[in-house]
């Protein structure tokens, strides 16, 4: 297997002629695992209706390029938002099967999918634990263990106003149809997969409240245009082909540069004398999650992220928007608010996948 890596731009969510691209140059009867990873445009509000657009377009041309059995080994993860200086941008990852391998670390991936959840199962125990069941999958897919893993990235069903109306539950409405607890549950679905937490840990754990308990590689993201998780592991193992590599690390909070220099330290790349990416076309894909804690506090400073007419996320996307560009001197990065359960409060995680055969020999 190798991982190859691209990326496009779009124009609006339902530009695919990027994707058109990529997928004429790859040989798509050998694609085991195809994966988009998309920040598009939009309100990012429950019921956005670019995530639909942006979906029912890749997947048409997926079909178009690969059939049915390609659309059926894809994963396919749209996040709206993109505000400050963010440029929308896709990343495709495919894991081509062939017979080219080697001794070093390379990037591999897999793909998992839950079954359809009930709005009942929203939010509870039950939603983490089909997440686990999906993130399983997906390593068995890439032949990883836990400890290989470094990023999993999912996407998780939230309860739509149509949805809701039929449901009639207040209390299951207030739950299901949060953004935020949507995305804790699913994380804490991954640690309990990755073994940083237990079972019971996860069925005494008050989603949405208990933040201290959390995963240290999941980045998870909500949406109504889904009913089923979908699940996309990365890691590295020996044996695999291609030339990349993935790699992740904690952010303290929303202002740490330090730990993206870090991290692009660790992918071998060097930094100039200002302090910026010296050769940013080595890295192939960024991806960064930020938050900010529940009492809104950034190093002992108040803010208004919680106490404006934005959305919370809305604040957190535009600032990491310009921490991230002005390391790499672009926002064409994949870049998310809201990290319950994915970090301690106010802390985030940050990835990225590099060309191998950096400075350091990575």
């Amino acid at each position: 297997m190798r991982v190859h890596v691209d990326s496009y731009a779009t124009d609006g969510p339902g530009d695919v002629a990027g994707l058109e691209r990529i997928l004429s140059r790859l040989p798509t009867g050998d694609i085991g695992r195809l994966a988009l990873v998309a920040k598009t445009e939009g309100t990012a509000t429950i019921n956005d209706f670019s995530r639909e657009l942006a979906l029912s377009a890749a997947e048409a041309t997926i079909e178009r390029f690969g059939g049915a059995d390609l659309l059926g080994a894809s994963t396919l993860i749209v996040s709206t938002g993109s505000e400050g200086v963010l440029s929308p941008v896709v990343y495709v990852l495919a894991a081509i099967d062939d017979d080219r391998g080697g001794d070093e670390e390379r990037l591999v991936i897999g793909g998992g999918r839950t079954r359809a959840m009930t709005a009942g199962e929203l939010v509870t125990p039950t939603h983490s634990r089909l997440i686990a069941g999906a993130v399983e999958d997906a390593m068995a897919e890439a032949g990883l263990a836990p400890d290989q893993v470094a990023l999993v990235l999912v996407k998780s069903p939230i309860l739509s106003h149509r949805d809701a109306a039929a449901t009639g539950d207040p209390a299951v409405i207030a739950r299901a149809g949060s953004s935020g607890q949507s995305r804790g549950a699913a994380a804490l679905g991954v640690a309990l997969a990755l073994g940083e937490l237990a079972d019971k840990e996860i069925e005494d754990t008050r989603i949405g409240v208990d933040l201290h308990r959390h995963s240290g590689r999941a980045m998870s993201f909500s949406g109504t245009e889904v009913e089923v998780g979908e699940v996309l592991v990365l890691g590295n193992r020996r044996g695999a082909g291609g030339s990349t590599r993935v790699f992740s690390g904690p952010m303290a909070d929303i202002l740490d540069a330090r730990s993206l220099k870090a991290l692009f330290r660790t992918a071998g790349c060097a930094l100039d004398e200002a302090g910026e990416i010296a050769a940013p076309e080595r890295l192939r894909a960024v991806f960064v999650k930020v938050g900010v804690a529940p009492h809104g506090r950034v190093r002992g400073d108040r803010t208004t992220v919680f106490h404006s007419d934005l959305d919370p996320d809305k604040h957190m996307r535009a600032t990491a928007s310009g921490l991230i560009g002005g390391i790499l001197g672009t926002g064409r990065v994949f870049v998310s608010g809201g990290t319950e359960h994915q970090a301690p409060p106010g802390g985030g995680l940050c990835a990225c996948i590099a060309e191998a055969g950096g400075p350091d020999g990575r």
